[in-house]
This record gives C-alpha cells, sequence and structure tokens, in this order.
C-alpha cells in the first residue's frame, strides 16, 4: 500500500511539472503565449527543415554519399534555404500559426496537409530551376509524407501529452458514470479525459441503446440498459453520476432520474443541457443536479437563419426586459449579432442585474438599459425618440391572477393601458414590427388578467389595421422556472418539511421551459405578416398534481409519506383547464413544427375602440363598478365573478354577478 501510496504522490508531482511546463503559469509558458506567432512559426520551420534532411537520408539510405560518392550535403545546403521560404509562405497563408495545439482535432488536418502538398507543388520547379533540373525528385516526394506526419504528430503531441497527464493519479479523481451515450455524452467524457473537467474521472457510461453495450467511447466501456445502473455503479465503484440526456423526451427522462436515484449517488449534471448541443468542442463545468433540471423538454438552437437574419444589424426593444420572459429574450437576442438592445423595466433591482449579466456576453451589440414604466406615455415616448427601436417585443405585464382580482385597476392601466402606449408609439416611429407576448388565460378568461390581456391583443389587432407596423400577437401557456412559478414554491415547501399544495386534483396546465418558448417567439416573429396570432405548440396538458408528485419522488422522498400533498382549491379567477385558442380562431400548422398560426380576427370595432378611454379613465378614478362594465363589455366572453364576488374562485361563486 505504501508503494502505491509513493507511486501516486509521484504521479501527482510529474504531472504537476509538466503541467507548469507545458500549459502552466511559467514564465517561459507566459513567454510562449505572449508571442505565439513566433514559436509557432519556429517550430513548423524546423519541422519543415527537419522532414527535408530525413528525406536525403531516407533517399540515401542512411548513407552521407549519394550514388556518384559525392556528399549530397550540398544539395540539402543550397537547397533548405528555398524550402524553408516556401514552406513558412504557406504555413502563414493557411494560419497554422493561429490554431491552437492543445485542442488540436480533426479539423486541423486538412490545413496542415493542404499547406505541405501546396508548398511542395511549388517546390517542385523552383528546386529544379536552381539546380537546373539535375535534382532527385524523389527526395521532394519523400520530404512531402515526412513534412505532413512530422508537423501533424508534433501539433497533436501537445494534446496528447495533456490527456496523459489527465490520467496521471486519476485514483484521486471523483468516478463517474455518465447516463447517455450521445454526442452529449461523448463530449462530457472527452472534457473529463481532457483539462476540461480534470475533478472527475469516467468510470462507464450507461444507454439504453443495445447496439451500444459493449462498445467503448474515448475508451470508456458502454453499459446497459439504463435500469441496471443499481449493478453498474457497484461494479465500476461509481461515485456519482453525470446525466447527459439533452435529446431525451420527458417521459424517459423521469424514468431515467428514477432509476439513478436508486443507487444512492448524488447526481449531477451541466448548468444547460441544451448547451452541450450547442458546441462540438468541449463540456465546460459540471453542478449537482437540481430539481429544476427537469424542466428541460428539448435542445434549443441559437443558429437559426432566419432569426439571425431577421435581428441582425436592428435596433429591438424589450419592455419588461427584467422579467423572467423579458431577460431571456434579452440573453437570446444579444447572440444574433443585433446592433443595438434597449432594455426597458420599471424594476430598478432586476434591471441592475440584467446588465450586469448581459455585459458579460453582449458582444458587439450595443446596449441600453431604461428604468422606466410602460403606463407613462410621456417616459415612453422618450425611449422611441431618443432609440428609434425597429422591432419592439412588449413582454410588460401583470401576470398572478389571484393578485390581479383584488387589484383590477392596476391590471387594466398596466395591461391595458401600457400595452396601448407602446402600441401607438411603435405606430407614431415606424417600427418594423411590434411583437404582443401574450397568454392562454385571454382565452374565454375567468379572470381579470385573462380578461386585460384579451383586451390587450385586441388593441394590438386594432393598431396593425391602420399602420405599417407589422402587429402580431404570440400566445403560450405556463412557463417552468419563472419568477413566482409553482416549482418554485414547491421547492421551498419541500426543502423546508412543509406539505406540498395544489390547488385542485384535477387542475391541468400547458407546461414549457423559459428558452423554449423565447426561441420559439423570436422565431414567430420572424414569420409575421401582420395581425396575426401565433400559438405554441405546449404539447400535452400535465395534470399539476403528477407534477408535484414527480418532485417529490425525485427530492428522494415518497409522496403522501414524507410530503403530503395538500389541496386548497381552486384560487379566484383560476381556471380547471386553460385553452390556447377560441372556436371561431381554428389555427393552422406553420412551417415551424412547435409554432401555430390563427388569423387575425376579435380587433376593436369603431364603435368598441371609444370604450378603452372610458375604462382607462374609470382605471384611474379607481371605479371599480365602472372597470367590470368595462371588461364585460370589451371581452363578451369573459366569465369571471366580478365586484363583491370577485374574491371567489369561478366554481364556488353563485351565478349572479354584481354590477
Amino acid at each position: 500500500m505504501n508503494i502505491l501510496k509513493n507511486l501516486g504522490h509521484i504521479a501527482q508531482n510529474v504531472r504537476a511539472f509538466l503541467s507548469r511546463g507545458l500549459g502552466g503559469q511559467s514564465n517561459f509558458s507566459r513567454l510562449v503565449r505572449r508571442h505565439r506567432r513566433i514559436f509557432s512559426m519556429l517550430l513548423c520551420g524546423g519541422v519543415a527543415l527537419l522532414s527535408f534532411f530525413c528525406a536525403f537520408v531516407i533517399r540515401f539510405e542512411f548513407s552521407s554519399l549519394d550514388g556518384t560518392s559525392v556528399p549530397w550535403i550540398n544539395w540539402f545546403v543550397k537547397t533548405s534555404g528555398l524550402v524553408l521560404l516556401v514552406r513558412l509562405t504557406f504555413f502563414q497563408i493557411f494560419n497554422l500559426h493561429k490554431a491552437t495545439w492543445r485542442y488540436a482535432g480533426t479539423p486541423d488536418v486538412f490545413p496542415v496537409f493542404a499547406s505541405v502538398l501546396i508548398s511542395s507543388i511549388f517546390l517542385v520547379p523552383a528546386v529544379l530551376f536552381v539546380w537546373d533540373g539535375f535534382f532527385p525528385r524523389s527526395i521532394l516526394a519523400i520530404d512531402t509524407m515526412l513534412c505532413f506526419l512530422l508537423l501533424g504528430a508534433a501539433r497533436f503531441s501537445f494534446r496528447i501529452l495533456d490527456d496523459l497527464m489527465v490520467g496521471i493519479g486519476a485514483s484521486h479523481q471523483e468516478k463517474v458514470l455518465v447516463v447517455g451515450a450521445g454526442a452529449a455524452g461523448n463530449l462530457t467524457v472527452r472534457a473529463m479525459l481532457t483539462r476540461g473537467l480534470v475533478e472527475y474521472w469516467p468510470v462507464g457510461l450507461v444507454d439504453d441503446d443495445p447496439h451500444k453495450k459493449g462498445t467503448t467511447i474515448q475508451g470508456v466501456p458502454v453499459y446497459g440498459p439504463i435500469k441496471n445502473i443499481v449493478d453498474v455503479a457497484q461494479k465500476t465503484k461509481a461515485q456519482a453520476i453525470v446525466l447527459a440526456l439533452p435529446t431525451a423526451n420527458s417521459s424517459d427522462f423521469y424514468k431515467a432520474i428514477g432509476h439513478c436515484k436508486k443507487t444512492g449517488l448524488p447526481l449531477k449534471t451541466t448548468p444547460d443541457l441544451n448547451q452541450i448541443l450547442r458546441s462540438s468542442n468541449v463540456v465546460t463545468r459540471v453542478t449537482d443536479f437540481r430539481l429544476e433540471d427537469l424542466l428541460h423538454r428539448r435542445p434549443i438552437r441559437s443558429d437559426v437563419p432566419e432569426i439571425q437574419e431577421f435581428l441582425l444589424s436592428r435596433r429591438v426593444l424589450v419592455t419588461g426586459a427584467a422579467g423572467s420572459i423579458g431577460s431571456e429574450l434579452c440573453r437570446q437576442i444579444v447572440e444574433q449579432g443585433t446592433e443595438r438592445l434597449i432594455c426597458v423595466d420599471k424594476d430598478e433591482n432586476g434591471l441592475f442585474r440584467l446588465e450586469h449579466e448581459l455585459k458579460h456576453i453582449c458582444g458587439d451589440t450595443d446596449l441600453t438599459f431604461f428604468l422606466g414604466d410602460i403606463k407613462s406615455e410621456l417616459r415612453m415616448g422618450e425611449v422611441f425618440e431618443n432609440y428609434r427601436p425597429e422591432v419592439v417585443f412588449h413582454a410588460a405585464a401583470y401576470k398572478h391572477v389571484p393578485v390581479l382580482q383584488h387589484h383590477p385597476t392596476e391590471a387594466i392601466l398596466n395591461n391595458v393601458g401600457g400595452t396601448r402606449n407602446i402600441a401607438e408609439l411603435a405606430n407614431q416611429h415606424g417600427v418594423s414590427h411590434f411583437v404582443l407576448i401574450s397568454t392562454d388565460k385571454a382565452v374565454n378568461p375567468t379572470s381579470v388578467m385573462g380578461a386585460t390581456k384579451r383586451i390587450a391583443e385586441r388593441v394590438v389587432r386594432s393598431c396593425n389595421q391602420r399602420s405599417a407596423t407589422k402587429f402580431n400577437i404570440i400566445r403560450f401557456g405556463n412557463v417552468l422556472g419563472s419568477a413566482g412559478s409553482v416549482v418554485e414554491l414547491w421547492l421551498k415547501q419541500i426543502r423546508n418539511g412543509h406539505p406540498v399544495t395544489v390547488t385542485h386534483p384535477d387542475i391541468e396546465r400547458f407546461f414549457m421551459t423559459i428558452p423554449e418558448a423565447v426561441h420559439l417567439v423570436l422565431y414567430s416573429a420572424t414569420m409575421g405578416a401582420g395581425g396575426d396570432t401565433f400559438i405554441l405548440d405546449m404539447g400535452k396538458p400535465m395534470k399539476i398534481a403528477k407534477l408535484a408528485r414527480q418532485m417529490i419522488s425525485l427530492s428522494g422522498l415518497t409522496p403522501d409519506v414524507d410530503v403530503n400533498i395538500e389541496y386548497t382549491g381552486l384560487r379566484p379567477g383560476e381556471k380547471l383547464y386553460e385553452e390556447l385558442w377560441t372556436d371561431q380562431e381554428k389555427p393552422k400548422t406553420t412551417s415551424h413544427p412547435g409554432i401555430l398560426i390563427a388569423p387575425g380576427e376579435d380587433s376593436l370595432s369603431t364603435e368598441l375602440s371609444g370604450e378603452i378611454p372610458i375604462l382607462l379613465n374609470a382605471a384611474n378614478q379607481n371605479d371599480r363598478n365602472a372597470c367590470w362594465e368595462g371588461l364585460l363589455t370589451l371581452v363578451p366572453t369573459f366569465q369571471g365573478r366580478t365586484n363583491g364576488e370577485a374574491h371567489l374562485p369561478p366554481d364556488q361563486a353563485s351565478e349572479s354577478t354584481a354590477s
């Protein structure tokens, strides 16, 4: 045992020494980085001379004389300068000095091969001209092959040594099983075997694909199926499990997590599984698995040409920029090469946090952060006047259904009045595209929130009828992981040992992750012709009680044993089942499988357009009776309880409504 310990210490010392020499922070290492181009070209030039010299040695069978007993060294000396000049010229043309040697891969082979081959083609007439045609042509053929092999070996030697150093002392790393032997699993293992995730050592992969069982990835064996992971974990003496299942559907993902929990090992994941498939290079970080990671549905691409073309070099305004949807809109927009992003919100702290985050990822995008309330026409006019946005995403809104039941005047002023302000300013300043973020609660609404959002939709459609601006609406259901979402509440309840609260055993909701919803919002904006309502495909609605039970189970607890579920009853304005469109809208499919489109209908008629100022005036006067009358007039499908019964849930109030 002492011998093994000593060998382990020696291995660590060797690794540390080589790490400092090869890629650490030594003076020589810093000097090489500072003058990377010079050192790279010196090394390439040295390889070129070495291969040329070796070509002579091989050609003349390790003799210092040619066939006529004349030293061939004269040929080498007189020609080597020309060879070096031509080689270095083409090495420069193909940018060999720019490649990072530590991460050398197959894409680096082509420029090496092309530079050697093309420089050899130029060397043939040049050398024959210098020697007046009297020169062994086979020397150049041998030199071409040797130069390519030696240069390739030199470039890959650093990576090979780097990989070997990671393996030294692997017994001191945390042994992990990687669940998923696809592209994401391959990238995760590769990162662990290089310097991406040196604190982990892969001892196996687990996958349900029977064709992968018994194979290896990066030298790591693949086991299966996932249901046998308990046995695999014992066999490999794994200490943790890393999830690499970014393309798994929700059902398979839940099953895999359930099997993993039986091992009793800590679960880990990358911060965002979607990011794995965005890059073919490396996975940079692994964190503890969180229940929030269950919200994953499908990978989100950031390199969609339609979105890039739509946003490239444009000035984009996002209202409600500090909110859950607004902030994700800002993150995805800055990735598209937008000229300027104007972030508007009345939340000072949220805007501060967003500014701090975006400045680290904005690239060439100019960022503007504007503190202001959409209800202020004067303040919002200043934004449009000073920054002249070309595209507007209107995400600012009050959203909590029970809260707004008790504060209808504020809901009207913000969701209706604020939307009218932004839409009218967009029309006045010649904005190209205006996108309203709406909600499924606007369909046959039973709440003040839903009714105000329905009026906001009608306001936007009416603006489209008299404007050159393309006004469109994007409607979707609940987004998991947003501020104040049910998942956030449940996590707190589970961690504090409290019962998990569900309003009704039969209540269902459509769910979508925030990144997925925002991606589809951006794509929908590229298709809008004006006056359309785009409806995001939310999949099948999910019972809230089932989701709660899954979250309790995946916390390592047993529903109704360790954690009880309490049914609290429907809240004011809350439906049992949400709808994404009305019977009149009849949505159709689009070119994108995740987006439906409903033709523009239900805009404000001429006689009803005058009701908007009346409604807003009633809200400003805090006249609740007039507010309820206005909501019922403008939204005939409004099924909510009004006035004195507004505090009651829809299924508990009497059929009569106070006026």
